[in-house]
Order: structure tokens, then sequence, then C-alpha cells
């Protein structure tokens, strides 16, 4: 298991941050993207995910006060997301250049310990 500092798991939340609130419908949130736990209404939503990741790892939460174990944890569902939204032509993903495949890569690279 490769040592992994948290100094480099950190800088890795922007860009699914900026890609999860893009994808979410907030126009009609009553809480304007805070999850409620003990509202219905967050409970059902569709967004209930995406709202529950951003509330964990926005630019407000102190990152640094995670553990690696709990960072790594959250970039693997924000790998989760980012590799769910990608169209089907993305079957070659190590030459694909988007700036998705580019995270994913990075994102691997890194937990690998290559970065």
């Amino acid at each position: 298991m490769p040592n992994i500092d948290k100094a480099q798991l950190i800088p890795l939340f922007h860009f699914p941050r900026s890609r999860i609130l893009q994808s979410m419908e907030v126009t009609h949130c009553p809480h304007a993207v805070f999850f409620n736990h003990s509202d219905e209404e967050c409970i059902t939503c569709h967004q209930g995910e995406e709202c529950l990741w951003i509330n964990h790892n926005d630019e407000m939460v102190a990152l640094e006060m995670k553990s690696v174990e709990e960072l790594k944890q959250q970039l693997l569902i924000a790998v989760d997301f980012i590799d769910s939204n990608l169209s089907p032509h993305h079957m070659s993903r190590r030459k694909c250049q988007c700036e998705n495949c580019r995270w994913l890569r990075q994102v691997q690279s890194t937990l690998d310990g290559k970065a």
C-alpha cells in the first residue's frame, strides 16, 4: 500500500466539486444544497448522493482535518460519479485527453503512489 500524503489528495477534490455542482439542479432546492438528514424531500431527492458528497467535501470543509482513508474514500465516490457520466465514446480512456479522463488517470496515479 503506497504512502499517500493528504497534500496530494486535497487538490484532486476541485475537479469533481465543479462537475458535481454543474450536474445538479438546485433551482428549487429548499436547503440551498445543504443536505438535511431529517427532511423527507432531501431523503427522497434524486440528487441526494451528489448533495451529500458536496456537503462533505466542498470548499468550506476542512479536508486537511480528514484522515487519508476518508479522503481516499471520498475521491473514489467522485471517481464513480465522473466515470458514470462519461459518454460511450470514452471506451479507450488511456488515449482520451478530455478533462474527465485526465482527472481519472491523475486520481488513479495518485492512489497508486505514482504521482
